[in-house]
């Protein structure tokens, strides 16, 4: 007679719990039977309830700051000791600011905007006000070298690498005094080397926005996002010079950097802080 095989999994309350305690590789586990599965639940749960207590201690005790804005300050550093000057604008746009980014009704981007009312939104990306500030900075000197953090909102499906709020570190210099493409590719290597991330690779991808741009990719994960100009979007913001500018999400960088498998654990939440679970008892 054959052996029966283990065919039990956690039950969904067990698979959700685990979930919130920041592992999801229960998925692939199988018991014999309720007794042996409740047995391993009860052990894992009890572990990653003493890890999350761990590291909310430490948080409390010791480093003080989330990930997350320690990845900010780092960036913000290098940037600004290269050249870059701190803007800050409005996270509430104009839809004109959307439809110069050639983003219209029939656009898939467009269904995914955060709309206040028929006339402004949510920022679904930094860019639109950074050409804008960038634009006005032209008429004082060049190159113009500026960055900004700061939170943007899509209509994203849930999932471990994305969120509905998630915070953007944008960096574009306008008139750089060598080729853009060499400039971007200096760009992400101060912004890497700064957050401890030297080992990346470029990958040309096709975006809704700019058509061709570079993703960057740490660990076959997708954390930053380049282009160069002249583009076409250029003449809706009456730029004329070339640049290169590139986009970082920070919570992404947050998770290669601690590991963690979802990004919304470390991102703006009310039921994780820093990667760990604030339901630990």
């Amino acid at each position: 007679m054959c052996a029966s095989l283990p065919s039990l999994e956690f039950t969904g309350t067990q698979k959700q719990r685990l979930k919130e305690l920041g592992d999801e590789a229960f998925t692939g586990l199988r018991f014999l039977n309720a007794t042996e599965r409740d047995e391993k639940f009860d052990e894992i749960e009890h572990d990653l309830v003493k890890k999350n207590k761990e590291s909310l201690l430490r948080l409390l005790k010791s480093t003080r700051k989330p990930l997350l804005r320690q990845i900010e300050r780092e960036l913000a550093q290098a940037l600004t000791d290269d050249g870059f000057t701190e803007v800050m604008t409005p996270s509430i746009i104009s839809k004109e600011f959307i439809t110069r980014m050639g983003i219209t009704e029939s656009h898939s981007l467009w269904k995914q905007i955060f709309w206040i009312d028929s006339r402004r939104c949510l920022r679904p990306m930094l860019a639109p006000n950074l050409y804008h500030v960038m634009r006005e900075l032209r008429r004082i000197c060049t190159p113009v070298s500026i960055f900004e953090v700061g939170s943007c909102f899509r209509k994203e499906s849930k999932g471990r690498e994305h969120a509905e709020e998630f915070t953007m570190l944008n960096a574009v210099e306008l008139a750089p005094r060598k080729s853009a493409g060499e400039r971007l590719k200096e760009i992400v290597d101060v912004c890497l080397r700064a957050v401890g991330m030297p080992s990346y690779r470029f990958q040309k991808v096709e975006s809704e926005v700019y058509g061709e741009t570079v993703d960057v990719l740490v660990n076959d994960i997708e954390i930053a996002s380049g282009a160069i100009g002249p583009h076409e979007l250029d003449k809706n913001w009456l730029v004329i010079d070339p640049w290169a500018g590139v986009g970082f999400g920070l919570e992404r960088l947050a998770m290669v950097r601690s590991t963690c498998n979802n990004l919304g654990h470390v991102g703006r939440s009310l039921s994780h802080l820093d990667g760990s679970s604030l339901s630990v008892m």
